[in-house]
């Protein structure tokens, strides 16, 4: 078949470190492809710096913290992980402690949002340049609400979350937890008495952590769209059939254990 095929206009809201190199690779072939690529970055970026992709333009916005803060929670973030690796003793301080870093990282997420949408000037330059589609990063929250204020669909960069929790809440993918191992939880489909009960555990940890910390953004969420919502289902609409689809081809059985 033959036929036109038109250039895209397509805004990015991305994350730090290593995220960045992953949708960093994405815009590079977005721009082989003769797309036209804006790529949001705060004045406290670490590693997203206007110039590191060449053909992209960056649109950056001021926020009221600096790079150290990002740097060190970012260091904070890799500490926790490497010296206190959660064990089935120590799982309670471990995600005791990620619960404050997640609390921090909010407050940060939190100013970047108000950096943008707060910005008449940006919002009126975003609008003027009629983005097709935004691209975001859900670690970085926040990139669905600026797509909705500027009337565009958006999509998500990341195909899980852990222990599945979105694909089973908003997605409704079935995912019992004595038998389909947690996303992250280094879990086989092989799992032993006592993995099981590690798994079962890792569900309720991850249910919790999501509705006590991101929860906290309804409020923000309703105040910004002018109506109550629930930031934890409203944000993942465009996307719940594309987890269920792509969750069921890993939590449905492809062979079962031999007695």
């Amino acid at each position: 078949m033959v036929g036109n095929v038109f250039c895209g206009n397509v805004l990015i809201w991305p994350a730090e470190a290593s995220h960045w190199l992953n949708i960093k690779a994405i815009i590079q072939e977005l721009i082989h492809r003769d797309h036209h690529v804006t790529v949001l970055a705060s004045t406290a970026s670490l590693f997203i710096k206007p110039g590191d992709v060449s053909a992209a333009r960056f649109e950056v916005y001021l926020v009221p913290f600096g790079k150290d803060d990002i740097d060190s929670l970012i260091k904070d973030l890799i500490m926790l992980w490497l010296n206190n690796k959660p064990t089935t003793f120590t799982f309670h301080r471990f995600y005791q402690e990620l619960g404050k870093l997640v609390r921090k990282m909010h407050v940060l997420n939190r100013q970047k949002c108000e950096g943008v949408l707060a910005s008449q000037d940006l919002m009126t330059r975003l609008k003027k340049n009629k983005y097709d589609v935004l691209l975001s990063d859900p670690v970085n929250i926040c990139g669905d609400l600026i797509a909705l204020e500027l009337g565009i669909p958006f999509m998500y960069t990341l195909r899980f979350t852990p222990a599945s929790t979105v694909e089973r809440h908003c997605g409704k993918i079935p995912a019992p937890p004595s038998y389909v191992p947690a996303s992250l939880s280094e879990l086989t489909d092989r799992l032993l008495f006592g993995e099981r009960v590690k798994n079962v555990i890792s569900y309720h940890v991850q249910d919790y952590l999501f509705q006590k910390y991101w929860e906290e953004w309804d409020s923000y969420y309703s105040q910004v769209l002018g109506k109550s919502v629930l930031f934890h289902l409203s944000r993942y609409p465009l996307l719940t059939h594309d987890l269920c689809r792509k969750g069921l081809h890993h939590v449905l059985p492809l062979q079962t254990k031999d007695h």
